[in-house]
């Protein structure tokens, strides 16, 4: 919003050429509605508020009014800021446009009056973690390792962990968390030194399918892998669809879809009397997804997948492999 004040003279003169210049009357016009941020960003907002009022003295109260402001265009990729303003109180809310399961909140509150300065992120359900940012860095770049080299979708660091610290009692320079949801179990541990100089040891176990994985990663995010073991995942179409779809939300920013949760129509084109391969399309909303693919060994087989949406103007083709590994075409 502009800052220049409009002088008084100016304003009246518009008003008296604007009533003479038209005897007609004028249509009304709808005033745009501002821009209102979603329930997840919400959600953050109100998480993080919790969370100070529970660690501070001086805290914002709940019967405070909020007033928005989405801070980011709305025709800006990559991201999004909205910020949240009542009294002295400023809240931020920032988050990539990722897919559901990688999406992470990062909130600050701020109350320079009584100097309040906290900055943290929240999960997609509305966990604020208490370990420090560089350790859940660290475990997210792992978690990232495994799904890009394993072809584990569905992991993610917006999914709802359970975080426990257990660094035993009385130990000094060392740290370690637990992470849990559902079967998988994520352990990191970590020396207490500066940031820059941390390397931290995790661990990534899938307690259902005896999937296990161990590696290594520097305060740079390089990941070092020293040992994986556990049944080789095959993707099938479903896991080749939703494959693609992480693709092009990653390399092309636009708005995820939880492949997950929502209801897919699934529409078999294989022509009658052919053998030898077989072809699906489906439909949720505007997507459209279609994959086609040989009967052969599930480790011989590659998906070809198209994904189009006629209102985002999007027509991709590429393959996905057993390992899930997508090509663009």
């Amino acid at each position: 919003m502009s800052n220049k004040r409009i002088p008084l003279l100016f304003l009246l003169a518009l008003a008296l050429i604007l009533s003479l210049g038209s005897c007609s009357s004028l249509a009304p016009t709808d005033t745009p509605s501002a821009p209102e941020a979603s329930g997840e960003v919400v959600g953050a907002r109100d998480a993080a508020l919790t969370y100070v009022r529970e660690h501070f003295e001086e805290a914002p109260a709940e019967s405070l009014s909020w007033v928005g402001e989405r801070l980011t265009p709305e025709d800006l990729p990559g991201g999004v800021t909205w910020q949240y303003t009542a009294g002295d109180w400023v809240v931020t809310v920032s988050y990539a446009v990722l897919p559901p399961e990688w999406t992470v909140y990062g909130v600050s509150v701020v109350n320079e009056s009584v100097g309040v300065d906290w900055e943290g992120r929240v999960d997609a359900s509305g966990r604020v973690p208490e370990a420090p940012e560089h350790v859940l860095v660290a475990r997210d770049a792992a978690l990232y390792h495994v799904v890009d080299n394993y072809g584990l979708q569905g992991l993610g660091s917006g999914l709802a962990w359970q975080e426990e610290r257990i660094t035993p009692g009385g130990i000094v320079g060392s740290g370690a968390y637990q992470y849990t949801v559902g079967d998988w179990v994520v352990t990191i541990s970590y020396p207490v030194v500066p940031p820059e100089q941390a390397v931290y040891q995790v661990s990534i176990v899938n307690q259902a399918s005896g999937f296990q994985w161990e590696g290594e990663v520097d305060a740079h995010s390089t990941v070092t892998e020293l040992g994986a073991e556990g049944p080789e995942v095959m993707f099938d179409r479903v896991a080749a669809r939703d494959a693609a779809l992480n693709y092009i939300y990653q390399n092309y920013q636009y708005p995820p879809l939880d492949t997950a949760a929502v209801g897919w129509e699934e529409e078999e084109l294989t022509p009658e009397g052919l053998v030898g391969a077989a072809k699906y399309r489906y439909t949720a909303f505007n997507w459209v997804v279609e994959v086609s693919y040989p009967i052969v060994a599930p480790e011989a087989t590659i998906y070809e997948v198209t994904v189009t949406n006629a209102d985002l103007g999007l027509d991709w083709q590429g393959t996905v492999d057993a390992q899930g590994t997508v090509t663009q075409a």
